[in-house]
């Protein structure tokens, strides 16, 4: 989280090879949350904080559930996620008959790189989800989970003090939603702010 006396990490534009090593889609498991009244709650955050913000900002709204790693054929590196794992991962979510359930978009906070609305995991749905995930394989990047949507991304070094006295001003509009189904997608690992690719659904019945 943005602590007092920090500054906010600005995002480095590049096409980040040292990461990506020539991979080209990076993988997660995820919650959709592009309806109507989401989006319309999350441009409003967006245009509070414009003037922290780089532009465009491309992806979808969504709420990460599972890190994945690069999708490849054959795994090779320890940050890479086979299409085997993929199915895997896939029918073990079938398999484990979650049902649908609710969550709550909340307010406004910011992490050091990133503002982003809060996510109240209602019924524990999301926790089964990475539950049942983690069986199969160990997640990339995984130093703290906290449900959220992404608002942004931060252009400059930024006061924390600063950028925190501006999202206190912005009126939680808290948003209730119903989970129905978990989404495979990928970004191009060069686009840092690039759109998502959504490739497969399992629905929750």
């Amino acid at each position: 989280m943005l602590r007092q006396g920090q500054e906010t990490v600005p995002v480095i534009v590049g096409d980040y090879s040292e990461w990506h090593r020539g991979r080209k889609d990076f993988s997660l498991w995820l919650i959709e949350s592009d309806n109507e009244e989401i989006c319309g709650y999350l441009e409003a955050a967006r245009e509070h904080l414009s003037e922290f913000l780089i532009k465009p900002y491309q992806r979808q709204p969504h709420i990460t559930t599972y890190i994945c790693g690069f999708l490849v054929d054959i795994p090779r590196c320890d940050d890479d996620y086979g299409s085997g794992q993929l199915q895997v991962h896939a029918q073990a979510l079938k398999n484990a008959d979650i049902g649908p359930f609710f969550i709550e978009i909340g307010g406004l906070n910011s992490f050091s790189s990133a503002p982003f609305l809060e996510v109240n995991d209602l019924e524990g749905g999301i926790d089964t989800v990475r539950a049942i995930l983690s069986t199969t394989a160990k997640e990339i990047e995984t130093s703290h989970f906290t449900p959220h949507i992404t608002v942004g991304l931060y252009s400059g070094a930024f006061s924390s003090s600063v950028v925190t006295r501006k999202i206190s001003g912005f009126p939680a509009n808290p948003i209730r939603i119903k989970v129905e189904r978990i989404t495979f997608a990928t970004y191009n690992a060069e686009k840092i702010a690039d759109a998502l690719t959504y490739r497969h659904e399992v629905a929750l019945l």
